[in-house]
């Protein structure tokens, strides 16, 4: 036995996805070296489920941590025919009344996108156009903040803050704060609190999958001469390159699986390699990669 790496026991990624997704990339990489034009990255495919859960779940967080934000900007909006001629008054060259504009223009732009994404949610819209919305989210949010910030700056510490402008200044900071969060929503280091832990979840499944999966592959690859071998040995009148792709990438993952997986029981690997050749490659091609690794199981 080599020392190509191994899927792990603590995956909590089903075993068949993991066999499905190291079929797929087999059957990619044959139809890339058959073709003249392959098929191209598998990945986007194979990864396309749980990065669908992946923007479902991002779209319930955000919904559920930012449900409280039309409260904390409703009295920043009701102050605008107030605050705009004191800005102006206060400072000089108009930058601080600019940046209060924008932020009310960005902030207008939320309520209607958070509801947006509600009914997409609701009514099981495909992730992208999910994902299509989450993204004009993010970016009116990063405008918001980007010009809430400004004024902030203009407005500095509230007991220092120009008297009139104190009821700008104390609201800001919660809207400012709801801002920041929904931007951590967004990150590549999420949150670690309660409320995004299914987030954190999905990702980690979407990267064991990803993991897992190229470790299966790997292992096939490393041990590919010696199982096409052993594969060849039991066909009869018949050469493994004849047989068709899918039925040559279950039979060289199981073979693998039944001389290199000591810790997967060789009725698992026969099994699962059945359904997935009668899923994707049908009956008979169940019944062939059955005859195939029965005869290989010992």
């Amino acid at each position: 036995m080599n020392s190509s790496p191994t899927p792990t026991n603590s995956s909590t990624v089903a075993r068949r996805q993991i066999r499905e997704a190291a079929i797929q990339l087999l059957h990619s990489s044959q139809s890339n070296t058959h073709q003249a034009e392959g098929t191209g990255d598998p990945w986007p495919l194979i990864l396309a489920q749980p990065e669908g859960k992946i923007t479902r779940t991002r779209a319930r967080a955000v919904l559920h941590l930012q449900q409280n934000r039309p409260g904390r900007f409703k009295p920043i909006w009701e102050q605008r025919m107030v605050v705009q001629p004191l800005l102006e008054t206060y400072y000089d060259d108009r930058a601080a009344n600019r940046s209060y504009r924008k932020l009310l223009e960005a902030e207008q732009k939320l309520p209607d996108l958070l509801d947006i994404l509600r009914r997409q949610l609701k009514s099981e819209k495909e992730p992208d156009r999910i994902e299509e919305t989450l993204l004009k989210i993010r970016d009116f949010n990063k405008e918001a903040l980007d010009h809430g910030s400004v004024l902030s700056d203009f407005l500095g510490p509230l007991e220092s803050c120009p008297e009139p402008l104190k009821p700008l200044a104390s609201k800001l900071p919660a809207l400012l704060a709801a801002g920041e969060l929904l931007r951590s929503l967004f990150a590549e280091k999420l949150p670690e609190i309660p409320e995004v832990k299914a987030l954190l979840d999905a990702i980690d499944e979407r990267n064991q999958l990803r993991n897992e999966t190229e470790a299966l592959y790997k292992l096939v690859v490393d041990n590919l001469p010696a199982t096409d071998k052993l594969i060849a040995e039991q066909l009869e009148n018949f050469s493994l390159e004849r047989l068709a792709q899918v039925d040559r990438a279950v039979l060289r993952l199981a073979t693998t699986e039944l001389h290199h997986c000591p810790d997967i029981p060789p009725a698992v690997s026969i099994n699962e390699a059945i359904e997935i050749a009668r899923r994707y490659s049908g009956t008979e091609s169940a019944g062939f990669v059955n005859g195939i690794l029965d005869k290989l199981k010992s």
